[in-house]
């Protein structure tokens, strides 16, 4: 049965989990944020100092200059010596939660210090100490706590200040020769004698305000937790789709389901690793993995740089699309563009692992324009974002057909024609009726890179 504790986690933190819960990484990227929040509070204590020493020196002193004590110049002296060990132990990772806590405590400490020297600066009844308007920076001190993001903190703050508070009533009931209460408020408001209600008032909206803001820290500091796993996870999945799929997926105000898609006009690329399964009988795994990490770091950075999206990797081949995921004014250009950068790279490539003595395989390409579409597939509960579309399973067929064409890239010569309209510089030869495995009627092809092996080279467009 769920104790009362627990009901009550629940209402006030919904779906709250322990930090234990959560992994190790997430945690660190917590105390990561916590440690730039103590820098932060520190750094706007030492303003807020300085700011009140300028202050201090710039209005005139009311007090007689032979007063035993000047408790403000004492008081931030002592608070920014407190907050510049407190930096210190931040900054080389000396700052622990026992430290810390006294930290918390001290600066408390300073300010009930500097509240009570008023008495003696100014030649007072104890009493006097308690009219001082440097109260409210104990609500300060408690704010600052808030900005670490930790309930426990502005709960030591507020609390220190509370029990501090009634030390110093306890203390100026006690110390005070005559009789130091009034129950009349103008009397109170218009000499050193206190309202002993007024006095249990400024307890009670310490001890309120703290519990509030400490209730609303935790509800935020969960919401943090769970906002940095989610960008870690987030930051994770997005490795696994490519750049413009992870920023639709992450951007998107409606939720992803099957069936959502959308036509468009695009360039499909089919890039193949020639000799992968010889390759594959010759090297260990660890070989053969790092083979296909060099040949995906050739072919994905030129793919982006061209516009052009990844939309999977089959082993050894990948299949990437231009304006598929994104319109674009010229798929077929930049497709035949990114093909061109990708088998010039290969070329430096291969010529760099033979000089090694390591296995040097060739790429194969083909291409194919036409509309697609791009859309989410899946039972709901593994969804998939894919290009579908004859062009995909042209492009396909067409690096098949490298191998009987003798080259290393194919496009049909409508993707080619497309592309020289769209801004492509480059000249292809052509080759007029081709039958292409699969494909019902003949094609005419352009040769996008002949290769080495070329029996032939037609005449150009």
């Amino acid at each position: 049965m769920m104790s009362v504790h627990d009901a009550l986690r629940r209402w006030l933190l919904p779906g709250a989990a322990p930090a234990a819960a959560l992994p190790r990484r997430v945690q660190q990227e917590v105390e990561r944020e916590q440690f730039r929040a103590e820098l932060l509070v520190t750094v706007v204590q030492l303003l807020l100092v300085g700011l009140l020493a300028l202050l201090y020196r710039a209005v005139p002193q009311g007090f007689s200059p032979g007063a035993p004590i000047e408790a403000a110049p004492l008081g931030l002296s002592l608070f920014a010596l407190l907050a510049l060990l407190r930096l210190y132990a931040a900054w080389t990772g000396q700052l622990s939660r026992p430290v810390l806590a006294a930290g918390v405590i001290a600066e408390t400490a300073v300010l009930l210090f500097v509240i009570w020297a008023y008495h003696l600066q100014y030649e007072q009844p104890p009493q006097f100490s308690l009219k001082s308007s440097e109260f409210v920076y104990l609500f300060v001190l408690v704010a600052l706590r808030a900005l670490r993001f930790e309930p426990a903190w502005v709960l030591l703050s507020g609390g220190s200040a509370a029990l501090g508070w009634l030390a110093l009533l306890g203390w100026t009931l006690h110390a005070a020769e005559s009789n130091p209460l009034t129950w009349d408020v103008v009397t109170s408001m218009r000499s050193t004698q206190l309202h002993l209600g007024a006095e249990l008032d400024k307890v009670l909206a310490l001890v309120v305000i703290t519990g509030t803001l400490a209730l609303a820290l935790a509800r935020a500091r969960h919401l943090l937790r769970h906002a940095v796993a989610q960008q870690r996870a987030v930051a994770d999945l997005s490795q696994f789709f490519d750049g413009p799929v992870a920023r639709r997926i992450t951007g998107s105000e409606a939720e992803a389901m099957p069936g959502q898609g959308e036509l468009r006009d695009a360039a499909i690329v089919f890039f193949d690793l020639r000799g992968f399964t010889q390759a594959a009988a010759r090297l260990t795994p660890a070989e053969l993995l790092a083979l296909l990490g060099e040949y995906q770091r050739l072919v994905v950075p030129r793919v982006h740089a061209h516009g052009g999206s990844i939309d999977k990797f089959m082993g050894d081949g990948i299949l990437a699309s231009f304006g598929a995921v994104a319109a674009d004014a010229a798929p077929a250009a930049n497709a035949l563009a990114a093909v061109d950068a990708v088998l010039r790279a290969v070329d430096g490539w291969r010529a760099q692992r033979a000089a090694g003595g390591a296995v040097a395989p060739d790429v194969g390409a083909g291409v194919a324009t036409g509309r697609v579409l791009f859309g989410i597939i899946g039972d709901g509960q593994r969804l998939e974002y894919t290009v579908i579309g004859d062009a995909v399973n042209l492009a396909a067929k067409l690096e098949k057909h490298n191998k009987a064409e003798r080259t290393r890239a194919l496009a049909t010569r409508a993707a080619y024609e497309q592309a020289r309209a769209q801004g492509y510089a480059g000249v292809k030869p052509l080759r007029e009726a081709r039958t292409v495995g699969g494909v019902a009627a003949p094609l005419d092809l352009a040769v996008l890179d002949a290769g080495q092996a070329a029996s032939s080279t037609p005449s150009a467009a």
